[in-house]
């Protein structure tokens, strides 16, 4: 069972309203501020399960509690198959698909997330395995927008990329060393990969990509942190593409 901490979290999660889950809140009536309360009213017309327990239970719970806990039993939110994800190909309007490739850190996985709700990701795919897990941290990083993107978990991520690219997207991988993005535009069906936080994407993934691109820099650092990376490609595919639904 998962427990989420943050305020932001737990009431979007309440509102997605894709959950199984357990509201614990403090007895302690004078730690129920604003928040807590709007917590409780949304719970409460969730018709979810409440539970006013001590502060000594809530600590046993999470040590960075305050003063409300969502216990996440099961989550039942949507979650696009491939197949689905290919056939938008056919559809007028753009489509983002990001892929990351072993995101190892729940700060940097839940920055992504929130980058991606703001811009209207269609999907996050994900490995199995070696990578940040759907965690409290990464709850709290992403401002609750965990609760609204959708997050694919695959065994190979080579294979998912291969199919979406016959489909017809194009394939672009994030790397310094890539042409500039400024160059290289977006195309309105796109999957962005992004590497590992030290060894960067994959040469499996390198080489499935139609464009390696890189963004370009003035400053004195070498390279960005792979959630700036993200929102800047993001925002990117967005202004290229914002009129394309009307085309």
């Amino acid at each position: 069972m998962e427990y989420l901490t943050s305020f932001h979290a737990i009431l979007e999660t309440l509102k997605a309203g894709n959950s199984r889950c357990f509201l614990y809140i403090t007895e302690n009536s004078q730690r129920r501020g604003p928040r807590i309360r709007e917590i409780l009213d949304e719970a409460l017309s969730q018709n979810i399960s409440i539970q006013y327990v001590p502060e000594s239970r809530l600590d046993e719970m999470s040590k960075d509690q305050r003063g409300a806990i969502l216990a996440l039993e099961e989550v039942f939110k949507k979650k696009p198959s491939l197949k689905a994800l290919c056939d938008r190909v056919s559809e007028p309007r753009p489509s983002l698909i990001l892929v990351l490739d072993h995101i190892e850190d729940p700060q940097n996985l839940g920055a992504i997330l929130r980058s991606a709700d703001a811009f209207g990701v269609d999907a996050v795919i994900m490995p199995q395995r070696r990578a940040s897990p759907i965690s409290n941290a990464a709850a709290r990083a992403s401002a609750g927008a965990i609760a609204w993107v959708p997050i694919l978990r695959l065994s190979n991520l080579r294979s998912a990329v291969d199919t979406l690219k016959k489909a017809g997207y194009w394939v672009y991988a994030a790397d310094m060393d890539g042409k500039p993005l400024t160059s290289a535009g977006i195309a309105p069906k796109s999957v962005i990969i992004l590497g590992n936080e030290g060894s960067g994407v994959s040469q499996i993934l390198r080489k499935v990509a139609d464009d390696i691109v890189s963004i370009p820099m003035q400053g004195h650092v070498e390279s960005l942190n792979v959630s700036v990376s993200a929102a800047i490609l993001m925002y990117e595919f967005w202004r290229s593409n914002s009129g394309a639904s009307s085309i």
